[in-house]
């Protein structure tokens, strides 16, 4: 390779050297300029050699922010070891405790046994958060072995599992508020400081895990040869693995019962990593290194703005920090990746008469209909009413039995869209981040039209969710469209949006609650003109989607193959965008960001056998709406009168089903 060829990888190199150098005292100077503001004239030497107690500034310097340093740069550390350890023993660039559902388990163990089992937490509740973050990557495992363990299986079957986890975790919530508001509040992602207990804690913690990952560096050298040369060395890969794996999930467990998620700083810090040090991208410590700087500088540049903007948890606002740093790496990396040409997962199976099978669809859809209208629980008990009975709320039930069946069928239909023009089977609305740009366009427009009619709302979400998409369309092209890479943008980005709908719904006012009720996903309230709109774009992306269905089986082809049929690549890809772009900003605006429809749908009904384009929109859509109307009812009368949101009973009943057609090998 000469020079010239090589100045581009130098300079690269050479930026992220600079970059992360500068990072490094940006972080310890925003550091250093808290503590001296905290400690005021004695400067911030004193309270930490002799602190005196008894000056509130010393005594804020030292029980707080020297603590507080401390804590992130353990919790960064600890984070970007874990991280580094499952993309190295996993060889994907995506493995991360987050994404695969460590932190979830961990989470969602702790609140489990603080309600049906709070003896556990005699012995430690980080036992508690060790046992939940292994318990349910070890489901992950398992799961994805159905594909032997292929990295692609191994992301979807995490991001299920942790949406499934978090939905168990909501529902928790919904029924023990008030049990498990402190926990809430313990658990925000907050690196708040009152002592030096819990950074001892995390620090003793860390270390005793961190120094027998230590010893385990050499072996991990070995697997990153590949299996069989680590075996011909007399390594057993599976060991290795397994303890390795494990211990990383302890690390991540710890955190997350100490000071609660935070995210996607173990995807960032080994990207990062590896492009500084790519000879040792075998070797974690690069990654626990960024980590600690990274978390650090997020950490301390909301402490600098929390006179202003008030105090924002670090687990929250990460993304708005690493978001563009995962999208920027994920599309500028060294090595040329040759194109996922695959097309979107079908089973081996196939409709004889899909027809008939369409007219099922429509069927369910249609006695889920009848029953979210007709029956349901009141204060009488269950009743099943008659149509032209006087006591059917049809000014209530219509609109909300309209509204989820237009939302569900623009989630599903966008789904496919997605998944067809990005190449990607992990491709949808909640996993690319365009429903959450959806929002944030919902919540500009809630500014700037208050009192606006519902398409000047739908205009405005639609440019959010299509700016959001055109973003992660544009840099996935430069990335060739590899499925991992395509997906790492849009996760980047997707949690850069989400951070900034979270510090808007931190503001407060009017705009927080409407985003508040945004994000609870309920479609109790939704009105006539609403659903009216959401059916209209649903019926219009559907016919969008029928007429371009042969855009929708050639692109998955490669853009040399659609080039060769006569399809202008860069129209039918833009065209399915926009339509895509517009069914997610109606969807998201009435049940807001449900996950699973736009992921979920397009792999059921191509595991029910349909395989020819228009006959899976149309079965996308049947299946969308179905789904989500029977979400609604369900939510309504489980625990009647406290309603459930569509989106978490969604999670409920599809994650079971998706991970048993991942583990059967089928969603792949």
């Amino acid at each position: 390779m000469t020079d010239a060829s090589l100045s581009p990888v130098r300079a690269a190199f050479s930026g992220a050297s600079v970059g992360i150098a500068a990072l490094t005292i940006t972080a310890f100077g925003l550091a250093l300029a808290n503590l001296q503001a905290a400690a005021g004239s004695s400067g911030w030497l004193q309270p930490l050699l002799s602190p005196d107690l008894a000056d509130p500034h010393q005594a804020v310097a030292y029980l707080s922010l020297f603590p507080r340093i401390l804590l992130a740069l353990v919790a960064g550390l600890a984070l970007g070891f874990a991280g580094s350890v499952f993309q190295t023993v996993l060889r994907n660039p995506l493995a991360e405790p987050g994404l695969l559902g460590v932190t979830s388990g961990a989470q969602l163990a702790l609140a489990a046994s603080l309600l049906y089992a709070p003896a556990l937490w005699i012995n430690g509740y980080e036992l508690v958060a060790l046992a939940g973050g292994i318990a349910v990557f070890a489901i992950v495992a398992l799961a994805a072995a159905g594909r032997g363990a292929s990295a692609p299986a191994f992301v979807l079957t995490g991001v299920v599992i942790s949406l499934y986890c978090n939905a168990i975790y909501g529902l928790l919530v919904l029924f023990h508020h008030d049990f498990l508001s402190d926990l809430l509040t313990w658990q925000a992602g907050s690196l708040q400081q009152s002592g030096w207990q819990s950074m001892a804690r995390l620090t003793a913690q860390v270390g005793a895990v961190g120094l027998v990952m230590l010893l385990l560096l050499r072996p991990l050298r070995l697997l990153s040869l590949g299996d069989g040369p680590a075996r011909s060395l007399g390594l057993s890969p599976a060991v290795v693995k397994v303890s390795l794996l494990g211990l990383a999930s302890a690390l991540a467990a710890i955190v997350t019962a100490e000071i609660g998620i935070i995210g996607f700083i173990g995807l960032a810090a080994p990207a990062l990593a590896r492009r500084l040090w790519p000879r040792r991208s075998h070797n974690p410590l690069p990654a626990a290194f960024v980590g600690a700087i990274l978390l650090l500088f997020i950490d301390q540049t909301l402490a600098l703005l929390a006179p202003y903007a008030g105090d924002i948890p670090a687990g929250a606002a990460a993304g708005l920090f690493t978001g563009p740093l995962l999208a920027f790496l994920a599309v500028t990396r060294q090595q040329a990746e040759r194109p996922r040409t695959d097309r979107t997962p079908l089973s081996a199976r196939r409709l004889r008469q899909p027809v008939l099978g369409l007219a099922l669809l429509l069927v369910i859809l249609l006695l889920a209909s009848t029953l979210s209208v007709l029956a349901g629980v009141s204060d009488h008990g269950w009743q099943i009413l008659s149509p032209s009975d006087p006591a059917v709320p049809w000014h209530w039930r219509l609109p909300r039995l309209l509204g989820a069946a237009g939302a569900g069928t623009c989630l599903a239909v966008a789904g496919l869209l997605l998944q067809r023009a990005l190449r990607n089977p992990l491709a949808s609305p909640d996993l690319l981040g365009v429903g959450h740009g959806a929002g944030l366009g919902l919540i500009i427009a809630f500014m700037i039209v208050p009192a606006g009619a519902v398409w000047s709302k739908l205009a405005v979400s639609a440019i959010g969710a299509a700016a959001v998409l055109a973003l992660v369309a544009t840099l996935a092209r430069r990335a060739s469209f590899q499925p991992e890479r395509t997906l790492l943008v849009g996760v980047g980005l997707g949690s850069m949006v989400h951070a900034l709908l979270v510090l808007f719904l931190a503001s407060g006012g009017p705009n927080g609650a409407a985003l508040l009720s945004w994000f609870s996903g309920s479609i109790g309230a939704v009105r006539l003109t609403d659903a009216v709109m959401v059916c209209v774009v649903a019926l219009a992306a559907t016919a969008a989607a029928l007429v371009l269905g042969r855009w929708l089986a050639a692109l998955p082809l490669g853009d040399t193959a659609v080039t060769a049929i006569g399809i202008p690549d860069r129209v039918a890809r833009t065209t399915l965008f926009f339509a895509a772009a517009i069914a997610i900003a109606a969807g998201t605006m009435i049940v807001g960001p449900v996950s699973f429809i736009g992921l979920m749908v397009p792999h059921l009904v191509a595991q029910a056998g349909f395989r020819r384009e228009r006959d899976l929109v149309v079965a996308c859509a049947l299946t969308g709406a179905a789904f989500l109307v029977g979400a609604d009812w369900i939510g309504r009368n489980l625990a009647w009168p406290w309603p459930m949101a569509p989106g978490l009973i969604s999670a409920l009943l599809g994650g079971p089903i998706f991970l048993w057609l991942i583990w059967r090998g089928r969603a792949q």
